[in-house]
């Protein structure tokens, strides 16, 4: 089925493919085989990890996204994923439980504290060797000049957003992603420009980081 005739089908919002992220950080996954996917949105990326073999938790918050997502699962049976409507800054991460995190673009759409709040229990959840891969807008991304010309910050780098797709946005600052995970061993780091994954702007900056728990 084409991705056109996919979206199309099960209504999805955005095109159904994995974060290009998610392709890297396979290659890290070397031990054990179960993974969490915090801020799964529509599941395009728990598929691909479960067609890999893994036993995937899915979270999000949005039901409009998990019925898309709970739909193309019933009929493709892609893998064995369990999906949960949670929030990703009030889950109750269990402790040491999961081989793997992944968070994608999900903590530039929380505000700056519930971030610092939020990843101390992520990075509990994931047991000693495990692996984290999380990625997010920074300061250089263009939207974060327009921002701050127009709005008000209402913490650091944290903006109520113009649009309906989430509450707010964070736009981390320069390396604040590598010093929150102090004490991790940095697989991958990378901060700067890359290609709008869905196409809707000509480019962004993020900032991405592929670590192991020691």
């Amino acid at each position: 089925m084409t991705r056109t005739a996919l979206n199309k089908k099960y209504n999805f919002e955005n095109p159904f493919k994995p974060d290009p992220l998610s392709r890297k950080g396979l290659h890290y996954l070397d031990g054990g085989k179960r993974l969490l996917d915090v801020g799964c949105g529509e599941g395009a990326d728990s598929v691909f990890f479960a067609r890999k073999g893994f036993s995937v938790t899915s979270i999000d918050k949005n039901g409009e996204h998990l019925k898309h997502f709970r739909a193309y699962c019933a009929d493709r049976n892609p893998g064995e994923i369990s999906i949960r409507r949670r929030s990703a800054v009030t889950y109750r991460y269990p402790p040491n439980r999961y081989d793997a995190a992944i968070c994608l673009l999900v903590i530039c759409c929380m505000r700056r504290r519930e971030v610092e709040e939020m990843l101390p229990r992520l990075k509990r959840s994931v047991r000693k060797g495990g692996v984290i891969v999380m990625s997010a807008r920074n300061e250089r991304d263009p939207e974060f000049g327009e921002y701050r010309s127009t709005e008000k910050m209402i913490e650091p780098n944290t903006f109520r957003t113009k649009e309906d797709c989430c509450k707010y946005l964070y736009f981390i600052e320069k390396n604040r992603l590598r010093t929150l995970f102090d004490g991790f061993e940095i697989l991958y780091y990378y901060e700067g420009r890359v290609a709008c994954k869905y196409g809707e702007h000509p480019h962004h900056s993020d900032s991405h980081i592929i670590c192991r728990k020691r």
